[in-house]
């Protein structure tokens, strides 16, 4: 099998740049010797300024005057990844800016809020590729808002020449007008804050606009300076405009969730760029948001920024976008609805060699337009599409949930199919740091040898919880002593569980309800009612899972993989294809607009690798 190998050639002008460096130092160029060098180092001095505009919302800046963005080639893009698979990541600044600077969404960066801490190391910013690629490079970060500089890569910025956080945006201009004019400038980040402040502030209306104007003139000053430079010095600067989310619709206050126009972002380019950038490709598998996906997408930006600089795209990275510029890699890759076959779009016959976690499996036609890969393992796989030598990846994760317990009223715990667990607090809602974890041994004294054939579990209080097994066996656990108690496995028969020995290995799922009764639901679609008290189960059962007994999971009974008691208002139901369903148990009934894909905006980090 072909393996996916780190590629150390970053093209000739590199090495033309890495001279020219060195020149700069000298102070002098000998005019007979090099008159032949300076002619190729200017011609082949790339640069970029990427500026980023906190909050706009593409659509309330195209009813302004705002003549400088116009002098640009401005495309609509999506930013919160793709909704319903594991890309998906909330609209707000912290996954937005951390997905322009690294090229990846948040289950691959890891900033799923504006209060995460520092970034995933395994998908760094631009700053540290450029710093690795080019020692000798110029890079600055020049940021109003400046958690990402701070926070999220603050490894990363140790190198840069210099980064500057928490200045305003009028200081944030002039700073970056006077690198374009005074240093060798490479790449500069530079962040304006005014219009996300003004509409938290005051939603849309006047001082937005104003703030979108000002921004606008700003834009202006600093293209008008790139303008004059590479004029003087033949410089070939790329100017980048975009933003990290748009806004709420109608009154544009908040940001955050899933909505078309939280979604929108733009991507402006002072040079031309290829067709992922111009055109909009209305015929994909995912049409939702009005085909906002037949756009760019906003993990497109930091490839486009690293090609202009000539540094060579690895596609061991695994970045989810594509550069905007040059030759085109696979356009618009992504899960189809039931998150198993990729999709993608294309008009023209070429080889798309795939890769999985580096190593090759397949080679299609592009023209073929889906894939499913029949082989993967459970749990977490990293693809790599490569076209015209361009690698685009996209991460499936197909771990689902195999049992739940409620261990107490303030935290649970999550056993996954690729045997390993996660601690979830309900006080926070989110998974605890560290996880997941291996079900093993080590963490569950007793338990983690059978984590392979872990089917169910529910706590019967404080002190106790049981384990099911997938071959007719149970497992009692004592929480206190946080170890199984000796004795265990023993069988389901009619002596440990009455009733439940015909359906010992057809259990799916358990679920403990308000008071002494637990559901066991089968695999086969029914389900049977316990009484801890009488220790037995129910007369009568078991019964159909449908709409007369369980409100709303019908059409669902097969495929549920375990239950969660969360307390005594609801429950949740967790389903094959990472979906789950809440339950209302007062009302008794499943809760309208389920089920919905778990995340990490749902659940966080339930899913995480």
């Amino acid at each position: 099998m072909r393996t996916l190998l780190f590629n150390p050639i970053y093209g000739s002008s590199n090495m033309v740049k890495s001279l020219k460096a060195v020149l700069r130092r000298l102070g002098w160029l000998p005019l007979c010797f090099f008159t032949f060098f300076t002619f190729s180092l200017a011609n082949a001095d790339s640069k970029v300024l990427l500026l980023g505009i906190d909050g706009v919302q593409l659509e309330e800046m195209q009813k302004l005057n705002t003549p400088n963005i116009k002098r640009l080639n401005i495309t609509k893009a999506y930013t919160g990844g793709v909704t319903g698979t594991s890309s998906e990541q909330k609209t707000n600044s912290g996954p937005g800016w951390s997905t322009i600077l690294t090229g990846v969404w948040a289950n691959k960066h890891a900033i799923w809020e504006n209060s995460s801490g520092a970034a995933n190391p395994l998908y760094p910013s631009l700053f540290k590729r450029i710093r690795d690629a080019r020692p000798d490079a110029y890079i600055a970060s020049i940021a109003h808002w400046g958690t990402p500089n701070t926070t999220y890569f603050a490894s990363d910025v140790i190198t840069n020449n210099i980064t500057i956080n928490g200045i305003n945006d009028d200081s944030v201009t002039q700073k970056v007008i006077e690198l374009i004019q005074t240093t060798p400038a490479d790449f500069i980040f530079a962040h304006l804050d005014d219009p996300d402040h003004y509409s938290h502030k005051s939603c849309f209306g006047s001082d937005y606009d104003a703030s979108l104007v000002k921004a606008d003139a700003q834009l202006g000053l600093m293209l008008d300076a790139i303008e004059a430079q590479a004029n003087q010095n033949n410089d070939d600067w790329l100017m980048l405009v975009t933003t990290d989310h748009g806004r709420q619709p109608i009154l544009g206050c908040g940001h955050g969730n899933q909505s078309e126009q939280e979604k929108t972002i733009f991507i402006a380019s002072n040079k031309a760029m290829n067709a992922e950038f111009t055109q909009h490709t209305g015929d994909i598998a995912r049409t939702d948001f009005n085909g906002l996906y037949g756009y760019a997408s906003q993990a497109s930006i930091a490839p486009t920024v690293l090609r202009h600089l000539d540094i060579t795209i690895d596609p061991n990275w695994k970045l989810d976008g594509m550069p905007l510029l040059g030759e085109e890699g696979v356009r618009k890759l992504m899960l189809a609805s039931h998150n198993s076959d990729f999709t993608w779009w294309e008009n023209e016959s070429h080889t798309i060699d795939i890769y999985r976690n580096g190593q090759w499996i397949d080679s299609i036609n592009s023209l073929e337009r889906q894939w499913a890969d029949a082989s993967a393992a459970n749990g977490l796989n990293e693809y790599v599409f490569v076209k015209n030598n361009v690698p685009v990846a996209i991460q499936l994760n197909s771990v689902n949930l195999n049992a739940a317990v409620s261990w107490n009223a303030f935290r649970g715990y999550f056993f996954r199919s690729d045997l390993q667990y996660i601690r979830y607090s309900k006080t926070l809602d989110r998974t605890d740091n560290g996880y997941p974890k291996p079900t093993n041994e080590k963490f569950w004294p007793g338990l983690g040898q059978y984590a392979h054939q872990l089917a169910a579990a529910f706590s019967k209080n404080s002190n106790t919880s049981y384990y099911f097994l997938d071959n007719g066996q149970y497992i009692r656990y004592n929480n206190i002593l946080d170890r199984a108690d000796s004795g265990y496995p023993k069988p389901i028969n009619n002596d440990t569980w009455p009733g439940l020995a015909p359906y010992a290995t057809q259990i799916a799922a358990t679920l403990k309800w308000s008071n002494d009764k637990v559901y066991f639901f089968l695999k086969n679609g029914e389900y049977l009612r316990y009484d801890l008290g009488d220790d037995q189960v129910d007369s009568g059962y078991p019964k159909p899972i449908n709409n007369a007994t369980w409100p709303g999971l019908e059409g669902y009974a097969m495929d549920i993989t375990s239950a969660f008691h969360w307390n005594n208002n609801r429950a949740y139901f967790f389903l094959t294809g990472q979906r789950y369903i809440r339950y209302n148990i007062a009302d008794d009934r499943a809760e309208d607009g389920y089920p919905v894909k778990i995340n990490n905006v749902n659940w966080p980090g339930v899913l995480n690798p």
